[in-house]
């Protein structure tokens, strides 16, 4: 698996009270956003277009590949990686992006859960964004294509959760200085890439939008709402109207301590023409939090908590509660260490298991930059799963080390 570090960088913004905020959509971010990209570490130009390419070989060691109480299988993984970002400043106010990961995962004593295809990774994309006045318009279509169960709390005994998502849409912000709006379409697409679980294939149509009134540069308060309608093209699972409504607020308490709150209410509706046999309907509240904190010059953390409904694969629905901490550690020259803990507590709806479970883990990353070109990585994650049905409870530990050569 891909060893990756990302190094989060911090925005200033100005205090001035009496002076008008330059628009978020004006010519003038676009070339604020165009200086920033000329400062980005390109290392190959073909005319116009600036690339960065990387090539990661990575090994990893688990315990458990199955996730699995009883009979974990233990494996050794080889995982060649390639990635390439481009970007394309097509005119001063339109730039065409491009960022793309690609993989293989190779098992030693498993080979049956060798990748089938290539694997995608989570963060590849290709967007446009074009400025028309005050207002901004990203185009995008992000996908991966991913066959480890991790992201998926509610699953157990799986070691191969192959699956390829697609999301297309159009998001525009317009800028009135006070006040922001934005509006977005996407269409979701899953298709399985293993039979098993062919009955998650889906599309849906979802539709978000926000409205944020500045009450000062550093303090933001707004509404926001979202409709998904979701259709699975096996009668399995049933097909659902999800609603949610609500608030947030954002505010810099100082310049180094940035908050986020959300909350409201949400409400999904299924059409219970499925034979998972689950009958339950949500209504239920959501809130989430995002703290960030940058301690002092090396040392920086987040911390993010909330409750939350998500469509289950096993069930109608899965109400999690969750909390998560990561700091990173800048300690010394080109070394950078950080750390993860989450918990989280999950109830299904129903449906096949009806499962309540308990996860816990965290992980702790160590990269080195060897070399302009060369960068090692070390990585040491661990994840335990309690559940209340018999034989989903599971432990597992990963040791992960890759080197990355940017060209």
């Amino acid at each position: 698996m891909l060893l990756s570090i990302s190094l989060l960088g911090e925005m200033s913004i100005a205090h001035a009270q009496d002076a008008v905020r330059p628009s978020l959509a004006s010519e003038a971010a676009s070339e604020a956003r165009q200086q920033d990209v000329n400062r980005i570490p390109y290392n190959l130009m073909l005319g116009p277009v600036r690339f960065r390419v990387s090539a990661t070989v990575g090994v990893e060691y688990n315990d458990n590949v199955n996730y699995a109480d009883v009979g974990a299988q233990t494996d050794w993984i080889f995982t060649p990686n390639v990635n390439v970002d481009a970007i394309w400043p097509i005119t001063q106010l339109n730039t065409l992006r491009l960022d793309l990961g690609l993989a293989y995962a190779l098992y030693v004593d498993h080979s049956n859960y060798d990748t089938r295809g290539i694997l995608i990774a989570p963060n590849s994309q290709v967007a446009f964004d074009i400025f028309v006045g005050d207002v901004r318009i990203n185009i995008h279509d992000r996908m991966l294509a991913q066959q480890d169960p991790i992201a998926e709390p509610a699953l157990s005994n799986v070691a191969n959760y192959g699956r390829f998502e697609n999301t297309a849409g159009i998001s525009a912000l317009w800028d009135l200085n006070k006040i922001l709006v934005t509006l977005g379409y996407d269409h979701y697409t899953f298709v399985a890439t293993t039979s098993t679980f062919d009955y998650l294939n889906r599309n849906a149509d979802e539709l978000s939008g926000t409205a944020a009134y500045l009450i000062t540069p550093t303090i933001k308060v707004g509404v926001e709402a979202n409709g998904v309608f979701n259709y699975y093209s096996q009668h399995v699972l049933n097909d659902s109207t999800d609603f949610s409504v609500g608030g947030f607020a954002e505010t810099e308490i100082t310049n180094n301590i940035k908050i986020r709150v959300a909350g409201g209410y949400q409400q999904i509706s299924f059409d219970h023409n499925g034979s998972v046999g689950d009958v339950n309907d949500l209504s239920d509240y959501y809130v989430n939090l995002l703290l960030t904190h940058r301690i002092n010059a090396v040392i920086s953390q987040s911390v993010s908590a909330g409750h939350e409904n998500q469509l289950g694969v096993n069930s109608n629905y899965i109400t999690l509660n969750y909390v998560r901490h990561t700091v990173t550690w800048n300690l010394i020259r080109n070394t950078l260490l950080s750390t993860e803990f989450f918990f989280e507590d999950a109830d299904e709806s129903g449906g096949f298991i009806g499962e309540h479970f308990q996860r816990l883990g965290g992980a702790a990353t160590l990269g080195y930059q060897l070399t302009p070109h060369v960068t090692l990585g070390l990585r040491y994650q661990h994840t335990t799963k309690d559940s209340d049905v018999a034989l989903r409870d599971y432990n597992q530990n990963r040791v992960l080390f890759d080197g990355t050569y940017s060209f």
